[in-house]
């Protein structure tokens, strides 16, 4: 994995096509999220068989989810560095500490997590053998890790147009990865409106875009049917496209 992960970085420093966008960014943040899911799953789950005696879901995906989401957080940090205007020395520096953070972890952790994936193996004596190895505080430590980098990443893109594309992107990204779409975040509308009290977007964009994000909030904040949540897979797919598009 890791000459795998060499190699992705050498292609990528020498190609032109890495140049990133914030749009493009955005979604490749959304990416790393995706990735590390998995193992935000399983700590949420855990948490709650400790609160209230629910069963630990073991997410299908859980075995891989190191591997992956170090890949992708790879990928992520080779195009933050191509970027010619919004890498800041804040970002660069909190984001390489993310990459050692998250490295530590996978190296710490990894062998725990593939043995958690094995449904014959799983139970309450491994589970608590692992809590008191620190994995499901360590998984909680990375998880605020991204969110500080992110935040980071943000300040850089400033507070115009670059920024908002980068929310948008990476919002709209995160919801089509998920599996199933059963509810929206009601912050949806601060995202795409940059006003938690918006009803518009705070830059052009083309009518049907407007229209999209509009009836995509509509469905934010509540339980969705299965018939919504196929229309909010295809809002999203279409406000998603036109930001990677204009790139």
């Amino acid at each position: 994995m890791r000459g795998l992960t060499v190699g992705l970085l050498c292609l990528c420093v020498a190609a032109v096509a890495c140049s990133a966008s914030p749009a493009r960014l955005g979604s490749l943040y959304a990416d790393v999220y995706g990735a590390f899911a998995p193992l935000y799953v399983l700590y949420r789950s855990y948490a709650d068989h400790l609160f209230s005696g629910a069963p630990v879901r073991i997410p299908p995906s859980l075995e891989s989810s190191c591997e992956r989401y170090s890949y992708e957080l790879a990928v992520f940090h080779v195009e933050y560095v191509q970027q010619t205007g919004s890498a800041t020395v804040a970002g660069l520096a909190r984001l390489v500490r993310l990459r050692v953070e998250s490295s530590a972890f996978c190296d710490s952790y990894d062998e725990w997590i593939r043995t958690l994936a094995d449904p014959k193996e799983t139970d309450a004596d491994l589970l608590s053998a692992a809590s008191e190895e620190g994995l499901f505080s360590a998984i909680k430590q990375l998880n605020d890790s991204m969110g500080e980098a992110l935040d980071e990443i943000l300040a850089g893109l400033g507070d115009g147009i670059e920024r908002w594309t980068f929310a948008v992107t990476f919002s709209v990204r995160a919801l089509l990865r998920q599996t199933e779409v059963d509810r929206i975040d009601a912050n949806l509308r601060e995202i795409l409106y940059a006003d938690p009290n918006g009803t518009a977007p705070p830059f052009d964009v083309p009518a049907e875009i407007v229209d999209a994000m509009e009836q995509l909030v509509g469905l934010a904040g509540r339980d969705l049917s299965e018939a919504e949540a196929a229309e909010a897979y295809r809002l999203a797919t279409a406000i998603y496209e036109h930001f990677v598009a204009a790139r």
